[in-house]
This record gives C-alpha cells, structure tokens and sequence, in this order.
C-alpha cells in the first residue's frame, strides 16, 4: 500500500493547491537544505506572478470580512492596496467565516473571506438571496497542523489516530485516553483534551466535513475564536491536542508529522511546495462581480490586488503558501468578467 494511502482521499480534491509551485519549483541542489530549497521555490513563483496593474483609480470604500483566519493578511492587502489607491478606505472585520453569507446577502458591493472551499451550493444560495453573480476567488493556501505540548512525547500521527483522537466513534461523550494511540510514560491514561475553534469558524467547518468526511467530531474541552488562542491553550496543558495553522506553532507547542506505518510525511514548507504534505486548505474571496456601482469596482480591484505579486507576498509574509500563475491568472478571470451585456472584443483585421 501506499505511504499516502490513509491520506490520499485528500489529494484529489486539493490538487490543484497542493502542488500549485511544482512546475516552478525545480529540485534544488543535492546540498541544499529544505529551508534553503523552500526559499528558492517560493522566489521562484513569487517572480513568475503578474505584478498589480490597477484597471480603475478607486476612492470608494471596501468592506472585507469573514475569516479570522484570513484577518491578518486582510489587513496586509489593504495596507499595501492603499499604496496604489489612497484615497480608498479598507474595513475589515474578522467575525468567522460562517458570517460571510448573511452579510453579503445585505451588502453584496462588499467582500467576503473564507477559510474553506467555497462550494456551488454556497453560490447558489447567494444567488437566491439577491446577488447577480457571485464567484468563489481562490486566494492563498494554508498548511494545517496537529499540535501537541511540546512535553507530550508523541512526535507523528496516523490518519486513524487522528480519526480515534479527533473524531466520536459512537458515544460523543466517551473519553479517550492517550495510551489509546500508543503513548506511554506519565500520558498514558490521562484524557486526550481537545482544543477547537468556534462554531462560527471556517476552519471548525473544514476540519469536521473536509478533513473528517463528516463524522461526528468529539466535544471539545476548550474552544476559541483564533489560532493564536489555540496554540496558548496548547502551551498550558500538556494532555491537549488541536488542529491550527502550521504557521502558528511555538516553542510551547510542537506540531505532529504525518506517518504512514513507518514512513514520516514532515510537517515542513518543503514538503508542502512539493505537494507531499495533504493537509493543505484554500483561502477564498467571494464577491459579487455583477454589481457595477462604485464600491463594487473597489471591491474587485481590492480582489485583484490580492491576486497579484504584491498580494501573494503579503500571503507569504502572514504564513501562508502562494498559488501558481497559471491558477491567480484563471481566478483573475473570474474578478475580470464583463458581463453578459459587454461589448464584443474587436475582430482582427
């Protein structure tokens, strides 16, 4: 069997993210270390995407909200957005990625982050709720990881054990032991804590219906509205686990490789570039492209800023993964559309 087999249910529908940065990532030099080889491939993708040509000077305002997940890279974009368009002001506000249908509905000129696949399901519903023509935009990538206390001896984790961990296999309430995953010494009959985020967050939703296909997932011990909560929770129990952003570890807490019977699958940004690592989420910017008012057009120009060079940078700087040019081109389609009603292309003489 395959060392991604318990895995690989995950890499059909994140294929496109996990090995977006492959055709530009060529293997680096025998010497060179994973860090040093992640360092070229994100140079070298950085370099291949369209820098932001600005298609409409704006003034309007933007409203950007949704994911927590996303708030510090919103807020990023809108720094670096307003270098190009300074008389325009950008809000955002971070209130969970379940918000993001209600509030579009009541103002669809605005913009809407989510930390999860956004599906046609979702669309739909906007669209029945008023929106002309709303479009998913993906934007960034995040890498999950599962955190432990650094104290805890456990250093990876089975695609089973995270199910027997994270998931209820009959009765909710039942406790689980760490022994139950093979972990012995002072651990062993202690009860495994979970940490978890709100039930407004995209990131509980993705864990539970993309990660977990939908089972019934165990109560948690403690939740929290941010990663950085998390991780702090991580920091001072030594029975707790969660599932956060890779990029959020500390010295606290440590995150737990991928195994496979004998065969590691590291939590590393080499790994993840190199489409090895499945744990990998789209971040989504979800707009509606029919609108043609002034703040609507602020509002795809902030999009198209996300999508460009400078956008993608600041997704890097947040901790988070660019996607390849090809799929920021495509996505840039989406942003671009023109309507049904839009003058036909001149014909080449």
């Amino acid at each position: 069997m395959s060392p991604f087999a318990r895995f690989g249910f995950l890499f059909p529908l994140f294929t496109s993210l996990i090995l977006s940065g492959m055709s530009l990532a060529e293997s680096p030099p025998a010497a060179a270390t994973d860090a040093e080889a992640s360092v070229e491939e994100i140079r070298a993708v950085l370099e291949a995407i369209d820098p932001y040509l600005p298609k409409n000077e704006v003034a309007a305002e933007v409203d950007a909200f949704g994911s927590t997940s996303m708030d510090t890279l919103a807020h990023g974009w809108a720094i670096g957005f307003k270098k190009f368009h300074p008389e325009c002001k950008v809000v955002i506000s971070a209130e969970g990625s379940e918000t993001v249908f209600d509030r579009l509905a009541k103002n669809p000129t605005s913009v809407g982050m989510l930390s999860r696949p956004v599906t046609e399901e979702d669309l739909n519903k906007l669209r029945e709720r008023g929106l002309k023509k709303p479009v998913a935009v993906m934007i960034a990538r995040e890498a999950l990881g599962i955190f432990v206390n650094e104290a805890n001896p456990i250093d990876s984790v089975t695609y089973d054990q995270m199910n027997q961990l994270f998931c209820a296999a009959n009765d909710p309430d039942q406790t689980i032991t760490w022994d139950s995953v093979g972990v012995a010494a002072g651990y062993a009959k202690h009860p495994v804590a979970v940490i978890a985020r709100g039930p407004e967050s995209g990131t509980a939703e993705f864990i539970r219906d993309y990660l977990f296909r939908g089972r019934t997932m165990r109560p948690a011990a403690a939740t929290f509205a941010s990663n950085a909560k998390l991780i702090a929770a991580i920091e001072n129990n030594p029975y707790a686990i969660t599932i956060s952003g890779l990029k959020c570890g500390s010295h606290g807490a440590k995150a737990l490789h991928l195994r496979h019977e004998t065969t590691e699958i590291p939590s590393t940004d080499h790994a993840i570039l190199l489409g090895r690592y499945p744990l990998v989420r789209p971040f989504s910017l979800v707009l509606d492209v029919g609108q043609t008012d002034a703040k609507s057009i602020a509002s795809r120009e902030f999009v198209r800023y996300a999508l460009s060079q400078a956008g993608q940078m600041q997704a890097i700087l947040a901790g988070f993964f660019p996607f390849d040019p090809p799929t920021l081109r495509g996505e840039m389609l989406k942003v671009d559309f023109k309507g049904p009603n839009a003058a036909p292309a001149p014909t080449p003489n």
